[in-house]
């Protein structure tokens, strides 16, 4: 019998099950996730504050409302059927929520996973791909990656 100890590890159950908690849809390693939430923020607050008509010239058919999290932002989708009255917290449509985060012992990453699907709600995978494209490509640009 040997003491020595083995190198074999335990693969790390938490990171690798992640992606499917939302389930995510979109990662990039960043240097900083502090820095990479407040972009999100900006970023949002540039094209998707009230009557900016952000939607249209991405390409998405459906309308988004958002809101700052600590980490980053959710964006909910709002179809023009959407009662007037009903409140963000209440929006069951869909969205994506973008979170800037550092795990311990992983570098700090930007994800960006689907929230806010009721019962029965169509995935807007169309309204989905058009936001995140544009986001990594203004986030590309923002970085210098070409």
């Amino acid at each position: 019998q040997s003491s020595k100890a083995s190198s074999y590890r335990l693969p790390k159950w938490e990171e690798l099950l992640l992606p499917f908690v939302g389930p995510e849809i979109w990662q990039r390693e960043v240097p900083d996730a502090r820095a990479a939430a407040i972009f999100v923020q900006q970023w949002a607050d540039t094209f998707f504050a009230a009557d900016r008509g952000a939607v249209a010239r991405f390409g998405a058919k459906t309308p988004v409302e958002q809101r700052h999290t600590s980490a980053g932002c959710i964006f909910k989708f709002r179809p023009v059927s959407t009662p007037s009255g009903r409140e963000f917290a209440d929006l069951d449509q869909g969205g994506l929520e973008f979170l800037a985060e550092t795990p311990a012992n992983s570098p700090p990453r930007l994800r960006a996973r689907r929230t806010a699907y009721g019962f029965k709600a169509v995935i807007k995978d169309n309204s989905e791909q058009a936001l995140l494209r544009q986001f990594e490509q203004d986030w590309e640009e923002a970085a210098g990656v070409s």
